[in-house]
């Protein structure tokens, strides 16, 4: 494990010994620890000999925030000592015993196998333990479809913004591209390295089952094991999907196989303690759209407040409506979507949504159709400079969401706050842990680009 520590005692020069002498690499030594420090060395994890060094807990809070691991070396009554038995990170006495020193290397074999892990110290540390364990057990929906009758609505910057929410804001989340058409994730997340894309690990899990060779499906490594974690946001881990070279893919045409590996998908993600977003393309019929929203808790269709939009949605639940009630009956069907169909209004200005919707509830009723959708999601229209700067930054940091956090702009917080609430839904708790972190915009009335309140 690469290791800055953090000292300039003689307890920090014993350790610095020691820990290459159990394979760890000390990439430096430094007496004191800001947030530009996490820049300048590359390393895993920050070990702190608390009265040997100079460091405050906002300094590493933030290198938690970017996915550091650390280890706290204190003493009784140290403020450190507090700090860290408060929020959870692992930390010995000082001066430590030899059992204490074998102590903290037992804590960085465990980071080392995967069982100390950097999200759940994101949690911990950022949150607080206490608000950590809420997040974890208040999650009401974990397997979200993000879809959309028709293009252009903003589906995958919804699906994007969603995620990083999420993932800001305490949740481990899982960002699954499932567009059937060539999905623009990898595009929208910066990634130019990736474990595997989702066609990839369509054609290696579907030629493993067909071979009988099923161990890592059942254990949900291979899926997990497939996601990229994102370095600067530890509770954030993507897979990319398919390109356009893809899309004639022979494995494609397995439709229980490929329904198997995006249930495996769902079912890998929860069992880890996290969300898993699947941004799914237009078609309902396609093979990985339909075992995507089939398999999924809550089915988010993201429009925009415009008529083409309108109509492609009310096609779009008729659609869904009689292919399920084919096999599990017409009151069986309403039920389904009824329960997971949650509408978000994407790109509002004012109030104009209420006439679409109203509008759309009125086609659904002539349809026969008797569903009591309401608008979970309403999304005003973001400054369309901010917006471009968002697609077509190199800075991933510049996602809207993320954006907000780290600029406060005055512009974007009807935003973050619209898809705080859009988020909550799924996660009640999410706007507690997103008040924590200082993403959640303050309670006086903000004003949008286009002038509404």
């Amino acid at each position: 494990m690469q290791v800055l520590l953090l000292g300039a005692g003689t307890v920090t020069s014993r350790l610095n010994m020691q820990l290459a002498e159990q394979g760890h690499s000390v990439i430096a030594q430094i007496a004191a620890f800001t947030p530009q420090h996490i820049d300048l060395f590359d390393f895993r994890a920050l070990v702190v000999v608390s009265p040997e060094s100079s460091v405050s807990p906002e300094s590493l809070v933030k290198a938690a925030e970017r996915g550091k691991l650390i280890f706290v070396i204190a003493g009784v009554g140290d403020g450190m000592a507090s700090w860290a038995n408060g929020v959870g990170v692992p930390s010995i006495a000082y001066p430590p015993s030899d059992v204490d020193i074998n102590k903290l290397y037992e804590e960085m074999r465990r980071a080392d196998a995967g069982n100390l892990a950097a999200d759940d110290q994101y949690r911990r540390a950022v949150l607080g333990s206490d608000m950590s364990a809420r997040i974890q057990s208040g999650m009401a929906v974990r397997k979200i479809a993000i879809t959309s009758p028709k293009g252009g609505t903003g589906k995958t910057t919804v699906a994007v913004n969603l995620a990083v929410a999420l993932a800001l804001s305490g949740i481990t989340t899982y960002l699954v591209d499932a567009d059937g058409n060539a999905g623009a994730l990898q595009y929208h997340m910066r990634m130019e390295r990736v474990n595997t894309t989702m066609i990839g690990l369509l054609r290696r899990e579907i030629a493993k089952a067909n071979k009988g060779v099923m161990g890592d499906v059942a254990s949900g490594a291979a899926y997990l094991n497939a996601f990229t974690p994102l370095e600067n946001l530890p509770t954030l881990r993507v897979l990319p999907g398919l390109i356009t070279d893809d899309l004639g893919d022979e494995v494609l045409q397995q439709e229980a196989r490929v329904a198997e590996v995006i249930q495996g998908l769902y079912e890998a993600g929860v069992a880890a303690g996290g969300v898993v977003i699947m941004d799914v393309g237009i078609n309902p019929a396609h093979v990985v759209h339909r075992a995507a929203l089939k398999a999924a808790e809550g089915i988010a269709i993201v429009i925009k407040p415009e008529i083409p939009d309108l109509a492609e949605t009310r096609r779009w639940i008729a659609r869904m409506i009689n292919s399920l009630a084919s096999v599990v009956g017409k009151g069986s069907a309403h039920e389904f979507v009824g329960s997971r169909v949650k509408l978000c209004y994407n790109q509002v200005v004012g109030d104009g949504f209420k006439a679409a919707h109203k509008m759309l509830q009125q086609a659904l009723s002539e349809d026969k159709i008797e569903l009591a959708l309401i608008p979970n999601g309403i999304i005003p229209i973001v400054d369309p400079r901010l917006a471009a700067q968002a697609v077509n930054s190199d800075r991933r940091e510049d996602i809207l969401i993320w954006r907000y956090k780290k600029e406060k702009l005055e512009e974007l917080g009807p935003f973050a706050d619209s898809l705080l609430g859009f988020a909550s839904h799924f996660v009640p708790a999410v706007r507690e842990g997103a008040s924590r972190i200082g993403l959640l915009p303050s309670p006086t009335k903000k004003r949008g680009w286009f002038g509404k309140g």
